[in-house]
């Protein structure tokens, strides 16, 4: 393990040296914005239609990691406030999708069933998102302790992303927002991270994020990750939130 952990910090060294490789997946043209908007989007499906009480959200040590994964992106969780550690396996060639800190807010069929109503909730959501952005004041993304961007301003232009356009996300009995099974038009808004694979070893990767009110923190989250990026083939599968309800 020791010599696996050796070997993971020597690649990341050269990785963070910026000289051949850079980890992390920079919104720097439209492509890689409609990317990180589509992996918000599905982190959303992965996160919420899960059963709510066991999954990822609520996970307190990593145990839900694999659960419900699929496809070439693995998705991370967040909190719904507050720290947590979390170990997690990782199949070798995963990308790797997290928020730092995100919301979201979602609406009933019932809820948008008028035109006025669906205006309403469409006036709403750059508001709230909007808002919830302005009022980021930490965020943080490191590996092995080393900073992938040099301070706040930098992960607000790198790594801000909303899926605005609202679209369905299918809760089950045991959900979110205590309440019967039911559709809800969603949209999700935060500062996301998305990582090219990782070469196989052992990593500690922390993230998080918090909101400010008069200069004073008023939610905080921060997840610890020790990953375990596996050396075989990959190919086994299986992200905090508001609501205007």
């Amino acid at each position: 393990m020791q010599t696996t952990k050796l070997i993971s910090m020597v690649a990341l060294a050269a990785v963070l040296g910026g000289c051949d490789w850079d980890p992390l997946i920079h919104q720097d043209d439209a492509e890689t914005q409609d990317l990180y908007r589509a992996q918000a989007q599905g982190w959303m499906h992965w996160a919420l239609e899960q059963p709510w009480s066991t999954g990822p959200v609520l996970d307190d040590d990593g145990s839900a990691c694999a659960v419900g994964q699929s496809g070439d992106t693995w998705f991370l969780a967040g909190t719904t406030g507050g720290p947590v550690t979390r170990s997690c396996t990782v199949p070798r060639g995963k990308r790797l999708f997290f928020p730092l800190l995100n919301r979201w807010a979602g609406a009933r069929p019932d809820q948008i069933d008028t035109p006025e109503k669906l205006q309403g909730f469409l006036d709403f959501i750059p508001l709230y998102l909007g808002g919830q952005r302005e009022a980021t004041c930490q965020l943080t993304l490191r590996i092995d302790g080393e900073d992938l961007l040099p301070d706040l301003a930098a992960m607000d232009a790198e790594l801000y992303t909303e899926q605005a356009t609202p679209f369905e996300v299918e809760l089950g009995d045991d959900n979110y927002t205590g309440g019967a099974a039911q559709i809800r038009h969603s949209v999700v808004g935060g500062h996301w991270a998305l990582l090219r694979p990782l070469p196989p070893g052992d990593y500690t990767l922390e993230f998080g994020g918090a909101t400010c009110d008069g200069g004073e923190v008023d939610f905080e989250v921060s997840a610890t990750y020790e990953l375990h990026v596996e050396r075989g083939h990959h190919g086994h599968g299986g992200h905090g939130g508001d609501d205007d309800d």
